[in-house]
Parts: structure tokens; C-alpha cells; sequence
């Protein structure tokens, strides 16, 4: 069982809304490093424990191996606004900067068809798998694999 360090971010602020609540603090986000099947530099995640289908960037799927189920559209949280999307499997490894790395996952994934998302991993087929650690107070977060991927 791999235990996976995740990255607790501080560094993002609203500085327009800082204006308004002066002693407002930075947003909060949890990070991870993910490793896609055929690629050799992991790159920077949001564990979105929010979202319940994670979503990749086109520039991260556009090359690779991907089974496409269906077109679809995924939607936030403003009413009526939906980007097209791609419904697939894709494949990849949760890892930390320490070296530690999940096993392989296949996992249900909305493939964005823009560049301007960020890469949120959500909880179907993946998050799921995990235990999520959070211990504000010392300043670390970290998953926990299951035996039974």
C-alpha cells in the first residue's frame, strides 16, 4: 500500500476580494504530482475531492492511448455554462516528489477538448481508491492506497 504526499497550497489569493475583507486568507488546494501511462514528467494536480469525475486538459490527452466512450459536456458551479467534453479511460499513477507512487489506475475521465482547465482528479475510479489524510495543523496531507486496486 502506497502512501502518496500530497502538496497543501496556500499561495493562491483573490486579491479582489481582499479589497473587500482585508484580513481574508489565501485559498486553499490540495495537490498532487500525477504520472500519465507513456509519459516520464508527472504533472500537477488539484485532488478535487468535489468533483466526482476527474478532468484532464487537452494538451495532456490529445497524444495518448485514450478509449472514448462518448461526447458529453461537464458543467461548474455557474448555471447554464457547459464545456464540451470527451467521456474516456485513461490510465496513469498518482506520485510524490519523495518517490513514492501509486500503482496504475484506469479511470473514467471528462477530456476537455481546451487548455484553460486545470487538472482536477476526482473521485470516480480514482480518488475512490484512496484513504485522504488531512492534518492542517502540521501542515500535511497525503493518500493512502487500498489493497484492492
Amino acid at each position: 500500500m502506497a502512501e502518496i504526499n500530497l502538496l497543501i497550497d496556500r499561495s493562491r489569493r483573490d486579491e479582489e476580494l481582499e479589497k473587500k475583507i482585508p484580513l481574508l486568507k489565501p485559498v486553499i488546494r490540495i495537490k498532487c504530482g500525477f504520472l500519465f501511462e507513456g509519459t516520464e514528467i508527472p504533472r500537477i494536480a488539484i485532488v478535487d475531492t468535489g468533483a466526482h469525475t476527474s478532468v484532464i486538459p487537452f494538451r495532456f490527452w490529445r497524444n495518448m492511448n485514450v478509449e472514448i466512450l462518448a461526447k458529453h459536456y461537464t458543467a461548474g458551479i455557474v448555471p447554464g455554462k457547459k464545456i464540451p467534453v470527451n467521456v474516456g479511460y485513461i490510465i496513469g499513477k498518482l506520485v510524490d516528489s519523495e518517490g513514492n507512487e501509486s500503482k496504475e489506475i484506469q479511470f473514467l475521465s471528462y477530456l476537455s477538448f481546451t487548455n484553460k482547465i486545470t487538472l482536477l482528479l476526482g473521485m470516480r475510479d480514482l480518488l475512490e481508491k484512496f484513504d485522504l489524510h488531512l492534518k492542517f495543523s502540521e501542515n500535511k496531507a497525503w493518500l493512502k492506497e487500498y489493497n484492492n486496486l
